[in-house]
This record gives structure tokens, C-alpha cells and sequence, in this order.
């Protein structure tokens, strides 16, 4: 055993005594695994049932390599336990193993954090005029305004007060629409800021799969530099990186675009923003009400609807005609005005990136028409190309789940994810790169006798399926 291995067992001894469990053989061997990977910088996929205990096995050997670590993962109730129950439970208790101080942090999207600028804003904008009048979202509204100003809170929407979403949407902004800390009269207060300063510089960050995806695919760095990715929840992280770069376009989004920038800057510009969005809402409508019922016509479609066609030309015409008056126009001081013009400028020009990305429909791509909320999505085939070339040759990725094989093979996840495996073995790695190639695989396991501890429940009173479904 290597001196290494030694201080990762050791270390992790120290974490299950300090939360008072047992040594797990599946925990052990995946710690290994993961000190492994590390040590000889590939990349790993690990299967670990129920009851192995896996965050721990994947958070001790970055630590004990001194490695900054970025986690993944899909469901906000385990970033929560990630943050609020193991890492609190065991640092300490690392720390005395390791002789040094050991700092994590949890970062989100700018959205998920109350702007302190929107909130205290005079001029109210379009998204904070549907509030007026309706009581019910007044006292939401107060009762989050009365907690923001409360000193040491987070701002972060899950620790807020439980309110209505149109009040959080009224308080909050898009990554786009943030004028940024250095621009802002609030900046020093943000809460979004000051978020990623902490996680900036902590040994542990734990995010969201979507907030990675975005970072993977626009090749644009929004989480802090890290030596290692742990993928958690594992199978379910390519469904939510196409996701994140899906294209949705509504009329709601193009018309509430529009409102703010004839707020902003009226004139002919936003005149003429307007009229499109208009158009291409009643557009929408009769497109909808001329597919009802069709249900070959809401599914994928080959190119967008002739009637649609136009409409959303005009969108993304007038939306790039106000995108770029706003970008040559630099002469603004006012912080408050700013603000405005960094939140009118991100929707706007969010719509005509869109609108753009729609007219083109290259291959590679699928366009789609959803009745429900009257939208047009646009969605890669498959998202593993950059996946292999913006993270998997990055740093090594540890993706690990209960669930990662199908017909007992890894092959078919670990190729969507961007690995190359089977046929796909050859790659051209450049210096300093990782090798998407060189991945290990391991399944360790469940420490739970399922044949004898399980139970298989199959209610008498439920009816038998048929083709359609269940028959009522």
C-alpha cells in the first residue's frame, strides 16, 4: 500500500468514526479507486449501490491529495447534504488527520440569489408591474424584502422565505441580466458575488450538473478552477447538460423583452421590438390553435413553420438592432441605470441568440414544437463531442451513481458522457491533457443483502396495463 493510499485510509477512518460507522468494503475499494485516479490522472466511473457511503469515498482522496474539487450533482437534496450534513460532520475531524484547515462552499446561477439592485430599485420593470394590486404577492414580496435586509443571511432562494415565483423573478436576475459587482452600487453586498468569492477559494465547491453543462458548452468559465469534476448522480447528468442547452423560444419570454426595452429606451427601435414580439405572439397562438389535436404536428419538427417563419426573422432583426445600439452606447455613469441596461441588454439579446440558433436549424439538431406553454425548443442530437473536448481532456472526472451500467456494461453512459470506449479508443491528446480514453471502471457494489432484506410489493387492486396504458 502506498503512503498515499495509507493517509486516504487513515483519513477516512477518522471521517466514519467521527459520524460514528462502520467500515464499508465497497467504500474502501472506491476510495482506492478514486486516489488512484488522481495519483495517475485518468478519469473513473464508479458504480456504488445503496449504502456504500460514496460521498465520502470521493471527497477524502482530492483532500488528502490537496486537490480543489468541484462537485456535481443533479438534485438540490444532495447538495444540501454535501454541504449541510456530511462535510460539516467530518472536516473536523480531517483536519487533525490532514494539519490543516479545510474551507468548502456551494455555488449556484446568478438566479438563485436576490438582486439586492432589483430589489431596491424605484423604477419598477415589467417583471415586478404584475405584482401591483394583488395582495397576496405584496406580502410575499415584503416578507422577502424584510428578511434580505437581515444581517448574515444568504440570499439564496433556498433559505429564503417560501414565495410565490412571480415575487422571486420581481428580485431576482439571469446571469445575462447582472451588470456585475464592479458596476454595481450594491456590488460589495451582492449575494451572488460574494458566493463565488467563497467558493473561489474553498478546497470543496459543490454545484448543480446544469450550471457545469452551461460552463462545458459555451466554453465560457463561470465555477472556480478545480484540479478534479465529481459527476454524482452520474446517469443523470446528460439529460440535464442537453437541457441546459436547449433553445426555448415563447412569446411570454420575446414579449417581457420587449416591455423592458420600450421601458429603457422608447423610440422607434423598441417600437419596432415590439410590434415583432406582438406578431410573433399571435403567431404562436394561431399556430397552436391550427395543430390542436394533430399530434404528428407537435412533435419533432424538419423545419420551422412557414407561418412562423417571419415572425420570428422580425424577432431577431429588431432584438439585434436594440442589442447593438445598447452595446455601442457607453457613456452611461448611473449606476441604477446600468443596472437597467445590463438586465434589458441580457433579455434581449438572450431572444436574438435564440431566434438566430432557430433560423439556422443545422444538422445535429432537433426542433420541436410543445402546445402546453406554446414553445419551440431546439436541442442537440448529443452534446458528448464537447463534453470529451471541454471537460474529460480538462482534469480527471470521477462519475459515480447506484445506477451507471446497462446489460451490466458501462459502454452506453460513459459514451454519452464523452468517453472513449469500444471502437472509439483512439484519441489525439495533447500535452497536459487528460486522455478521454483512459478511463477505469468499477462497480463496488451494495453492502445490502437485497434478496433477503428487500421486499417486492405488487398491489392485487391495481388494473393489468394494455398498449394504451391503464385501463380505468
Amino acid at each position: 500500500m502506498s503512503a498515499m493510499s495509507e493517509k486516504v485510509r487513515e483519513a477516512l477512518d477518522a471521517a466514519i468514526i467521527a459520524i460514528g460507522g462502520a467500515p464499508r468494503e465497497g467504500q474502501i475499494e472506491m476510495a482506492e479507486a478514486v486516489a488512484n485516479a488522481l495519483s495517475d490522472s485518468h478519469h473513473l466511473m464508479v458504480q456504488a449501490g445503496t449504502g456504500t457511503g460514496k460521498s465520502l469515498a470521493y471527497l477524502i482522496p482530492p483532500l488528502v491529495h490537496g486537490k480543489k474539487t468541484l462537485v456535481a450533482t443533479a438534485t438540490l437534496a444532495l447538495q444540501r447534504q454535501l454541504v449541510e450534513r456530511d462535510l460539516p460532520a467530518v472536516v473536523p475531524a480531517l483536519e487533525k488527520v490532514l494539519g490543516r484547515e479545510i474551507t468548502y462552499a456551494i455555488y449556484k446561477g446568478v438566479g438563485n440569489y436576490i438582486c439586492l439592485q432589483k430589489m431596491n430599485s424605484e423604477e419598477p420593470d415589467p417583471d415586478s408591474d404584475i405584482m401591483l394590486g394583488i395582495s397576496s404577492l405584496e406580502k410575499d414580496a415584503k416578507r422577502l424584502h424584510e428578511w434580505a435586509r437581515k444581517s448574515g443571511v444568504s440570499g439564496d432562494r433556498d433559505d429564503a422565505p417560501d414565495v410565490d415565483r412571480r415575487v422571486w423573478a420581481a428580485n431576482s436576475v439571469s446571469g445575462r441580466e447582472c451588470v456585475g459587482a464592479d458596476s454595481c452600487a450594491f456590488g460589495r453586498q451582492c449575494f451572488a458575488a460574494n458566493a463565488k468569492a467563497k467558493a473561489q477559494t474553498a478546497d470543496v465547491v459543490v454545484t448543480n450538473h446544469t450550471l457545469l453543462a452551461i460552463e462545458i458548452v459555451d466554453s465560457h468559465p463561470i465555477l472556480p478552477e478545480r484540479d478534479v469534476v465529481i459527476l454524482d448522480e452520474a446517469h443523470e447528468f446528460m439529460d440535464r447538460a442537453t437541457q441546459a442547452v436547449t433553445e426555448e423560444l415563447t412569446s411570454a419570454r420575446v414579449l417581457r423583452a420587449s416591455a423592458m426595452a420600450r421601458k429603457f429606451m422608447p423610440g422607434k427601435l423598441s417600437d419596432s421590438f415590439h410590434k415583432a414580439a406582438n406578431d410573433f405572439h399571435e403567431s404562436m397562438v394561431d399556430y397552436g390553435e391550427s395543430i390542436r389535436g394533430d399530434f404528428t404536428a407537435q412533435g419533432r419538427l424538419k423545419e420551422i413553420p412557414q407561418s412562423l417563419e417571419a415572425p420570428i426573422r422580425k424577432v431577431r432583426e429588431s432584438a439585434q438592432a436594440i442589442t447593438q445600439f445598447l452595446s455601442a452606447d457607453d457613456e452611461i455613469i448611473d449606476t441604477d441605470v446600468l443596472a437597467e441596461r445590463a438586465r434589458v441588454k441580457g433579455a434581449v439579446s438572450e431572444i436574438s441568440t435564440t431566434a438566430a440558433t432557430l433560423l439556422k436549424l443545422s444538422d445535429g439538431f432537433v426542433l420541436w414544437y410543445e402546445p402546453v406553454f406554446s414553445t419551440l425548443h431546439l436541442a442537440p442530437l448529443s452534446v458528448s463531442d464537447v463534453l470529451r473536448e471541454n471537460l474529460l481532456t480538462q482534469t480527471p472526472v470521477i462519475a459515480t451513481s447506484a445506477t451507471l451500467t446497462v446489460g451490466n456494461s458501462f459502454n452506453s453512459l460513459a459514451k454519452s458522457i464523452g468517453f472513449l470506449v469500444g471502437d472509439d479508443l483512439n484519441s489525439d491528446v495533447k500535452s497536459g491533457e487528460v486522455d478521454p480514453a483512459n478511463v477505469q471502471m468499477l462497480d463496488v457494489g451494495s453492502p445490502f443483502d437485497f434478496a433477503n432484506q428487500g421486499v417486492l410489493y405488487m398491489p392485487k387492486h391495481l388494473p393489468e396495463p394494455g398498449r394504451e396504458g391503464p385501463s380505468i
